[in-house]
């Protein structure tokens, strides 16, 4: 039976063999061929299945060349790299563990993104012999995207490539400088030039757009007083989540004018985007931003920090026992189904990724989806996802993502009403 166009060819086992398979059919002449990858179920397999992959989507989808796709056309021995050369597996390793402290964590995690890529295409290879070609098929896997992948990787945008391939060539850079491949590999990688807007098949990203203040306000109620203030100052601010997470009342000026009247206060965050490069950063607070800090600032440590999370939830359960039904002789009393070994406990500050998670998780209760995508009374989420149909799941997805917003938006929200004053 022929193979289906719009659907990725599957890695298999070779019957009666113990070696991979894949079978790619020309979209031209329509004749399929096998390629042998090696030993069925090797990582080096399947870094040969997903360079293949690559090629031939590349090239239109006809019958790659074995040199392009990095493999020949049969296999059976696995090739390792020549001895005393690292591979691209071992300077990966080396660079994430030099990365992981040299970097701050957003680029670190963008950059593990880039690496595993790497490392799932060409990872048993000798490092110094990745050279253009090969970084130019990997973008192409970039732009196609992946279904197979666990979990699936989509179609990068143009400006995200962009980003991916300077970081894996700033990966190359640094084995160089650390002796681990020759600096022609580095060079020879700084030919392959960007994407080009209208040049190239690889989707626009979509413009970050502010968030409608209906939609602001309909969230309100469904997250805690703290999380509010940080909506708020980044309103009045323009501040970047991160910083006002990690603001401590000593990072405060707190200044009085000549009158005796509160003056402006000056925040300066100890950690932000460009403190390695010796820039400093001031954010000015003004008569309402300091209203929404007060109320937090008042007999707090110095070096606490302003909004915690532990004491939003201890809010939140003080509340919950405030409208208590049960009578208090009867079901659990306050603190007595507590683990003493919780698998997770609350930190002493919020991260960027919980303050997404919590405006995300509030967007949904805010803006519920219409029957029959929603949950019904008394189901479970379980029994919820088992009930919808995949036509809902694709329904339910792009309601949230039409109702959902993320905090850099607010921004952008800020830089708004900025230029309009």
């Amino acid at each position: 039976m022929p193979q289906k166009t719009n659907k990725t060819p599957a890695y298999r086992q070779r019957s009666g063999y113990d070696q991979g398979i894949v079978t790619l059919t020309d979209a031209v002449t329509k004749r399929r061929r096998d390629y042998w990858l090696g030993e069925y179920g090797t990582p080096a397999s399947r870094e040969r299945y997903h360079r293949l992959i690559a090629a031939w989507e590349a090239n239109g989808r006809r019958h790659p060349d074995p040199i392009d796709a990095g493999i020949e056309r049969r296999v059976k021995d696995e090739p390792a790299a020549d001895d005393g050369r690292e591979t691209v597996a071992v300077v990966i390793a080396a660079y994430w563990r030099w990365a992981q402290r040299y970097y701050q964590p957003n680029e670190s995690g963008t950059l593990r993104v880039a690496l595993r890529m790497l490392r799932q295409y060409h990872g048993t290879e000798a490092a110094e012999d990745f050279g253009p070609r090969k970084l130019m098929a990997l973008r192409e896997a970039m732009i196609a995207g992946d279904e197979t992948c666990d979990p699936p990787r989509p179609a990068w945008a143009r400006g995200y490539i962009n980003q991916q391939v300077q970081r894996l060539r700033r990966m190359f850079r640094w084995a160089a400088s650390r002796e681990m491949i020759p600096a022609s590999v580095h060079q020879s990688l700084d030919t392959v030039e960007a994407l080009k807007r209208g040049r190239t098949t690889a989707r626009e990203g979509k413009k970050v757009t502010p968030v409608p203040r209906e939609r602001i306000d309909a969230v309100r109620p469904f997250v805690s007083r703290q999380v509010a203030a940080v909506i708020d100052l980044q309103l009045l601010t323009g501040a970047r989540p991160g910083e006002l997470l990690s603001m401590q009342p000593a990072d405060i000026e707190q200044q009085t004018g000549e009158d005796g009247e509160p003056g402006v206060w000056r925040f300066r965050p100890r950690e932000h985007k460009n403190r390695f490069r010796e820039i400093e950063r001031t954010i000015v607070l003004g008569p309402r931003a300091q209203a929404v800090l007060e109320p937090f600032l008042d007999g707090r440590d110095l070096e606490a920090f302003v909004f915690s999370p532990a004491e939003a939830e201890a809010e939140r359960r003080a509340a919950v026992n405030a409208t208590r039904k049960t009578p208090l002789s009867c079901g659990n009393r306050v603190g007595t189904n507590r683990s003493l070994e919780p698998k997770r406990s609350i930190g002493d500050r919020y991260t960027t990724s919980s303050y997404y998670v919590a405006i995300r998780r509030a967007c949904d209760r805010a803006f519920p989806p219409p029957p029959p995508l929603g949950p019904r009374d008394g189901e479970t989420n379980a029994a919820w996802t088992t009930r919808l149909t995949p036509k809902q799941k694709d329904e339910l997805k792009a309601w949230r993502k039409a109702h959902r917003w993320h905090p850099h938006q607010l921004r952008h929200n800020a830089a708004t009403e900025i230029r309009r004053a």
